[in-house]
């Protein structure tokens, strides 16, 4: 009877409470290139099973031994990607928690379903003790929606909290994020505040909800949430993939340099610090944070 080790890893947190939870379960190699190994069926019971947000799967390459193959599940479906879930994996190569997956070195590869490579490292900046870990995410393109989408979401919005909300502008994602909508409320919004009936968010007809804004902190950049309903997800705590929107928005808006890093915060019930950037010349966002180890174990089938 095989055994898989397993390790659940908080990311974006300090804390053992914070932050957005992802099981990182280490599978023998070519698991994904052999269904018969570990079916994407069985990976959504093993998620189901797990009940945490995102479950991600990593098995080494068959092909290239420099690349881990990653697969991520919720249990009811399969994204293509997920940030959170891979800056907590790094967390776990990086510290060695998984020993059949090896250490990792300076930079860890992450092979997405699609192809897709992700780099990510581990960081010990100067004068500090602390690991960070960061992964970069390409650049999501955003389109303005038309002023007559805008009223309708401004709408929903404004009835899914109970009252009027000064919505200032909304855009959805590009390509393979086209089902992303970020919502740019005004500076009066407290959006850690905010109270959402989530049933009513289903009718945005978007996946994913991000609502942002700038905060009158000056250590802090903006702040977001993200709620996605339709997927299954009321309130992700810390969402990578919003981020590639939200950076390349918001560096823009303000007029910060190429690769001029920002402190960020996602204000849900967990809460989540990230540091981020948009390396414009790679079309990368890169997202840095710290990842709090939870629990560790192994199962069987």
């Amino acid at each position: 009877m095989p055994i898989y080790p397993y390790v659940i890893i908080n990311a974006f947190t300090r804390t053992s409470f914070g932050g957005n939870p992802a099981v990182i379960i280490a599978l023998p190699p070519s698991s994904f290139s052999q269904p018969q190994t570990f079916s994407e069926e069985t990976m959504a019971k093993v998620s189901l099973a797990f009940a945490q947000p995102m479950s991600i799967f990593l098995s080494p390459s068959p092909d290239d031994p420099t690349l881990l193959d990653v697969r991520f599940h919720t249990g009811t479906f399969e994204p293509f990607i997920c940030g959170h879930a891979m800056l907590a994996a790094v967390k776990a190569l990086c510290t060695n928690a998984l020993p059949s997956l090896g250490q990792s070195g300076a930079e860890t590869k992450l092979r997405t379903k699609a192809g897709k490579i992700i780099s990510a490292c581990c960081i010990i900046e100067s004068g500090s003790e602390e690991e960070k870990y960061e992964i970069a995410l390409p650049a999501t393109p955003v389109v303005t929606i038309p002023d007559v989408e805008m009223e309708r979401i401004t709408s929903v919005i404004s009835e899914a909290a109970g009252r009027n909300v000064q919505v200032e502008y909304a855009a959805k994602g590009e390509g393979e994020m086209d089902n992303y909508l970020m919502i740019v409320v005004g500076p009066d919004e407290n959006v850690g505040d905010m109270k959402l009936d989530i049933n009513v968010l289903r009718k945005t007809s978007y996946s994913v909800n991000i609502i942002t804004n700038v905060t009158p902190d000056a250590d802090q950049v903006f702040v977001s949430r993200m709620f996605a309903p339709v997927a299954g997800i009321p309130e992700d705590p810390v969402c990578g993939s919003a981020h590639t929107l939200l950076v390349p928005y918001w560096a823009t808006r303000l007029g910060k340099k190429n690769q001029e890093e920002m402190y960020v915060r996602q204000v849900s019930p967990r809460g989540g610090e990230l540091w981020v950037n948009w390396d414009q010349d790679e079309g990368l966002v890169k997202l840095k944070g710290h990842a709090k180890a939870f629990a560790k174990g192994d199962f069987t089938i």
